[in-house]
């Protein structure tokens, strides 16, 4: 068997862990970013940008405040995912509850103007996933084991294929993160900039479980000498696998900032973030088991095989993630606030590249890759709005918002288009204390393959799912100023 098992892995290392362009612009795609306020407009904070937050959405928005601030924000995340399999429908969901943000706001005293400085700490994309499903597949998966043993088994080729009950289970924890420092000043009366630093880092928890039965004994096989006698039954029972893989995520990024503010009611907002060049580390682990009998005729005994084997192993890579532009609105008008915003992203640019500690022969497989970005990644227009009505004297604020992000991915289906509806709330706790919830749900949905055949053959029907996926999220923020 062993040689089955080694071409087994080199077809999970390449196409898991040497990462692939649908894999790393799903990684770096569609951030949440922070911020309660922000979340419950939906996002559309770019031409708002009144709190600390700002140091993501616009950082000359840190212009705005004219004390000093203390933020911070917990995140709670309880994604549900229904995974049709074979006319099976599975239903699987988890919470995570985790700190997302602390920050730091000081506006300098100045004569005239402002000058402001932020830094904090804060998580801006949750990579949490949670997915299993099991069926039974009377088609062919395309799987065959080579066989060996001590009964004189020298790598024969046996299909394990047939008339067998699958499962799945995906579950994937973790994020990305930056430490950011940032700061604005106001170049003119009615106009402000502003930049980030941020020192980008995360990491995640990959877990992948697969197991095949032969429930029908269909998997068997009668094994001949070589004078065509029958000298044993061969029995298939399972086989399983299960993948590891752990990352961590680093780099450095930076951002540019404007506002303007036309008049006491109109702010317009514009915010750059320029290319990065983020590092992924990754450390995996693969071990699969494989059972089978042998019924020998002339012993008259069933002898019971399992078949064990793991690999362990680092790869280590860069993505190149392509301009961010962000652009925002807002008007409000005595106590009602209306935002709008929009993200412009060419994820035709992003590349893949070799890390120095990864072999050279790779050069030739991230080449591969780059080639195919344009063919499968489009540009990206995302947009949100939301809307505001403060309440007794501002000592309630009322929001609502909604953010539509399409896929990067050329020719796919409209249902994979990530949409998010939110609520929220705001209240002065006390006089110089605010308080901020909000509450967002996202859907979307996907087709699946999981490919486990040899040729990668996408017709085959074994491995394909249809999966609906719903992320409610629940957010609390504090503000104090003094």
């Amino acid at each position: 068997m062993k040689g089955k098992f080694f071409f087994l892995i080199f077809i999970f290392t390449v196409s898991l862990w040497a990462q692939n362009v649908e894999e790393a612009v799903n990684l770096v795609e569609n951030e949440t970013g922070f911020g309660v306020k922000a979340a419950a407009l939906g996002n559309a904070f770019t031409g708002v940008a009144d709190d600390y937050s700002a140091i993501y959405w616009n950082p000359a928005g840190l212009a705005q405040i004219k004390m000093q601030q203390i933020y911070g924000s917990l995140n709670h995340l309880k994604l549900q995912t229904d995974a049709t399999y074979l006319g099976n429908k599975s239903t699987f969901d988890q919470g995570f509850t985790k700190f997302q943000s602390f920050g730091y706001v000081y506006p300098f005293p100045v004569r005239r103007g402002s000058l402001v400085l932020a830094i904090g700490y804060q998580r801006i994309k949750d990579l949490n996933h949670v997915v299993q499903y099991s069926g039974f597949n009377p088609n062919s998966n395309d799987l065959a084991f080579s066989i060996y043993n001590d009964l004189g088994y020298d790598g024969l080729i046996l299909p394990f294929d047939l008339d067998l009950n699958i499962s799945q289970s995906i579950k994937e924890e973790g994020h990305l993160s930056e430490w950011s420092i940032g700061g604005a000043i106001d170049l003119a009366p009615n106009f402000s900039a502003g930049a980030t630093i941020n020192f980008l880092g995360g990491g995640s928890d990959y877990r992948l479980k697969y197991l095949q039965e032969d429930v029908k004994g269909t998997n068997a096989y009668n094994i001949y000498d070589n004078n065509d006698q029958l000298i044993e039954n061969f029995y298939y029972n399972y086989y399983q696998l299960e993948q590891l893989v752990n990352t961590d995520y680093s780099g450095f990024e930076f951002k540019l900032g404007g506002m303007w503010r036309l008049d006491n009611s109109l702010r317009v907002g514009g915010n750059i973030t320029f290319p990065v060049k983020l590092s992924v580390e990754e450390t995996w682990t693969f071990s699969d088991e494989l059972s089978y009998d042998i019924y020998s005729i002339s012993d008259d005994v069933t002898y019971h095989f399992v078949e064990p084997y793991d690999s362990v192993g680092k790869f280590s890579y860069n993505i190149k993630v392509p301009f961010k532009f962000d652009l925002g609105i807002s008007y409000s008008i005595k106590n009602l606030m209306l935002t709008a915003a929009g993200r412009y992203v060419d994820w035709t640019q992003l590349k893949l590249e070799r890390d120095d500690n990864t072999a050279e022969w790779y050069e030739t497989y991230f080449t591969r890759q780059n080639d195919q970005v344009p063919l499968i990644l489009r540009d990206v227009f995302s947009y949100s709005a939301g809307a505001q009505l403060a309440l007794f004297n501002n000592r309630l604020q009322l929001r609502a918002g909604y953010r539509y992000v399409p896929s990067p991915l050329k020719d796919v289906d409209k249902k994979v288009d990530k949409r998010y509806f939110s609520v929220g709330a705001g209240f002065a706790a006390a006089e110089n204390t605010q308080v901020d919830v909000a509450f967002i749900r996202g859907v979307y949905e996907a087709d699946k393959y999981y490919r486990y055949d040899w040729d990668y053959d996408q017709t085959l029907e074994p491995m394909q799912t249809k999966e609906k996926y719903q992320m409610d999220r629940l957010q609390v923020g504090i503000r104090l100023n003094f």
